[in-house]
């Protein structure tokens, strides 16, 4: 299984007709982001069916702009377990499930992304920068086990690896 954990792309701050946190949308430029990086994902793993997200907006919108980079556009799933401060058995049980020996993306929030990565790929917490729209492939047994790190792309990176190609 290859699971792609992302960050959700940078959002607008709380002001204005911003009155929750869980209301904030994405900026102009993290829904640039959003779609930059949905379509490097199409274009390494054109499979991928299932996008979890969660519920709140700003992770909405990234999934959605992820999924709508892809030529058969994947099924854009909000879930509880992805709102912030979740529970990382629980989360990886849903993915485990939402495609069987296949391809998933995850996105939520820091320190939720980050923290979630190192437990899988360290089974503690460990430093590790994701920012805002950061994309990390996992791969993994169908059973969550042997949990290995690919890659661990930002975004910074893949507009400088499009601009020099």
């Amino acid at each position: 299984m290859t699971l792609y954990l992302v960050r959700h792309a940078d959002a607008l701050s709380v002001g204005g007709a911003i009155t929750r946190d869980a209301e904030r949308v994405l900026s102009p430029a993290g829904r640039e982001t959003a779609i930059l990086m949905g379509s490097v994902l199409a274009r390494l793993d054109p499979a991928i069916r299932t996008v979890c997200c969660s519920p709140l907006v700003r992770a909405v919108e990234t999934a959605n702009a992820l999924a709508g980079r892809f030529p058969q556009p994947p099924e854009v799933r909000p879930s509880e377990n992805l709102a912030p401060a979740f529970a990382f058995q629980p989360l990886l049980d849903e993915l485990l499930g939402a495609l069987p020996g296949g391809s998933v993306v995850a996105v939520g929030h820091q320190p939720d992304m980050a923290n979630f990565l190192s437990w899988l790929i360290a089974g503690a917490q460990t430093d590790i920068a994701m920012p805002m729209g950061a994309v990390a492939c996992v791969t993994m047994a169908e059973d969550g086990s042997g949990a290995m790190l690919r890659w661990l792309l930002t975004p910074a990176l893949a507009r400088e690896l499009l601009h020099n190609a």
